[in-house]
């Protein structure tokens, strides 16, 4: 063998170690990535799952709060009406006590005016007191009652007081979930949250255009599947160029017949670059 024969078996068994040391990495890499994907995936579902929680916790305490004011208010209308009539009974209780005293005074002046007639005027006289007397008892029971009822109003003004504080908690508490979603870029509409949950549906189109955004330096995907084929915002899709992995988009617009989203993560290979006609699936 000569010399330059011996150099090409060297040249050649030194370029098969590099590229045998190539693919290691990209396998390596590809691995990394799917399992950081899988980690991101579980913390985006316990996120969702949370929130789904404590927007079914707000909604039952919104539901429970509303039931229970409008019960307080059923029985502070009740309440109130009952004390109307109350102090409609008092008021007229007083003045039959007023004309029964004024009655009384008036049997007092003619019984010394006519002695012949005192006996049988004290006896009325006797008479009154006693229905004087009971009309008191009478009236003491009334304002007694009134005593209650306003305790009562008093009690109920105080739960009602209560309950505003805690609905106000809960919208506070619902105001500062909303702003914590939006600071993190997520979808403060329920709706979007519950079709952002569920997997997307296993389709598959072409890469018709890229482009960059005007207002951004992110890389623009358009591809042509989109609402009919059951996409929606937020969604994610692999990109490949054959059987190669090359980069994951997110959706942002959804039409009909195509969609748009910006590349989120991208192959480490030299040509990682989104073409068009490459490859768009929802399946890994």
């Amino acid at each position: 063998m000569t010399t330059v024969g011996k150099i090409l078996v060297v040249l050649h068994m030194v370029l098969s170690i590099m590229f045998m040391a190539l693919a290691a990495g990209v396998f390596t890499a590809q691995n990394n990535w799917r399992a950081a994907e899988k980690k991101a995936a579980t913390a985006l579902a316990a996120a969702n799952t949370k929130v789904r929680d404590m927007q079914a916790e707000f909604d039952k305490e919104r539901a429970d709060t509303a039931e229970k004011m409008t019960k307080l208010n059923d029985s502070l209308t009740k309440l109130t009406g009952e004390k109307t009539a109350l102090t409609t009974q008092v008021a007229t209780l007083d003045l039959d006590n007023k004309q029964l005293r004024k009655d009384v005074d008036q049997q007092r002046d003619l019984a010394d005016l006519k002695n012949t007639e005192a006996t049988e005027r004290k006896k009325e006289a006797d008479l009154q007191r006693g229905i004087n007397g009971e009309l008191f008892l009478s009236r003491e029971d009334l304002v007694k009652n009134l005593n209650e009822t306003e305790d009562k109003r008093f009690a109920l003004d105080v739960q009602l007081s209560q309950v505003s504080d805690k609905y106000d908690q809960l919208l506070n508490d619902f105001k500062t979930m909303k702003s914590y979603l939006a600071s993190k870029n997520l979808t403060t509409d329920p709706k979007q949250m519950i079709v952002q949950t569920a997997p997307p549906p296993p389709v598959e189109g072409i890469v018709t255009e890229v482009r960059k955004a005007e207002k951004s330096s992110r890389e623009l995907i358009e591809i042509s599947i989109g609402s009919d084929d059951g996409l929606v915002v937020g969604h994610k899709l692999t990109l490949f160029r054959g059987d190669k992995y090359v980069a994951e988009i997110r959706l942002t617009l959804v039409q009909a017949d195509k969609a748009v989203g910006y590349v989120v993560t991208t192959s480490k290979a030299k040509n990682a670059v989104v073409n068009v006609g490459d490859t768009a699936s929802t399946k890994l």
